[in-house]
């Protein structure tokens, strides 16, 4: 069943989403325009940058997690990140490559994907001990 606690939780893990993007798209922006960075080194640096605004927001505002478990909720929380990653990853490869979209509408699909993915993990797993 779907609590209004639950709903409120998923609204702040997508506002969060959207700065992640937002500094991830940023940074590879700047990183392949103006510093001349090859894209697949920039992505490196806009993912981890990303990952680290969004820890520190989805701990402390979307999940509210204790101070207890830092440590395991980030290595938890970067496993998660990975395999999120992994499965957006695989689900845009696979729809571009199979010719089923553009790779716009790939994208959207397979964020949405490993975005429901990323929420019940971290939710269920990350999170757990804040989990209501």
């Amino acid at each position: 069943m779907i609590n209004r606690s639950l709903l409120r939780k998923g609204a702040r893990f997508i506002a969060v989403g959207v700065v992640g993007f937002a500094t991830d798209a940023g940074l590879l922006w700047i990183t392949t325009t103006q510093a001349n960075i090859d894209p697949y080194s920039a992505r490196l640096m806009s993912f981890s940058s990303a990952l680290i605004i969004t820890w520190i927001l989805n701990s402390s505002i979307t999940f509210e997690a204790s101070k207890t478990n830092k440590r395991r909720q980030f290595n938890s929380y970067l496993t998660v990140q990975v395999l999120s990653f992994g499965l957006n990853y695989s689900i845009y490869s696979g729809i571009v490559w199979l010719n089923w979209s553009a790779p716009l509408v790939a994208l959207v699909v397979a964020a949405l994907v490993s975005m429901v993915f990323s929420f019940c993990a971290m939710n269920l797993w990350v999170f757990r001990d804040t989990a209501q």
